[in-house]
């Protein structure tokens, strides 16, 4: 009974913790980047939510042909080329807005956070 109660502590005390953490970040539904003007995000979301979508799916496309017995080399090839195409499309559409293009992270725009996806 001890070992279940101390347990239960343990646990309760790691979420409490892992609240405040991302309560500290600013990881919250309403995120916006500093510095980057929040019409410019929206319609940055707007314009950018079909290639990110497109490349959803080609993520799940692309895990679909990893799990197979015998992957087609040339098919994966052809779906990495074409979400890095789509990458590439989004960052220019950033850079173009005035926006920070970079990977996610302090240096970028964490998109799924700033649209809310």
């Amino acid at each position: 009974m001890k070992k279940v109660l101390s347990l239960m502590v343990v646990v309760a005390l790691l979420v409490s913790l892992q609240a405040v953490a991302f309560a500290q970040r600013g990881g919250g539904p309403q995120y916006q980047p500093i510095g980057v003007d929040p019409a410019k995000a929206q319609q940055y979301c707007k314009e950018v939510q079909p290639l990110y979508q497109k490349d959803m799916q080609l993520r799940g496309e692309l895990l679909t042909l990893w799990a197979q017995q015998n992957p087609d080399w040339n098919a994966i090839k052809q779906k990495e080329q074409e979400r890095a195409q789509i990458r590439v499309e989004m960052h220019k559409k950033a850079h173009e807005m005035g926006l920070p293009y970079g990977a996610g992270g302090k240096r970028g725009l964490n998109i799924r956070k700033m649209c809310g996806w």
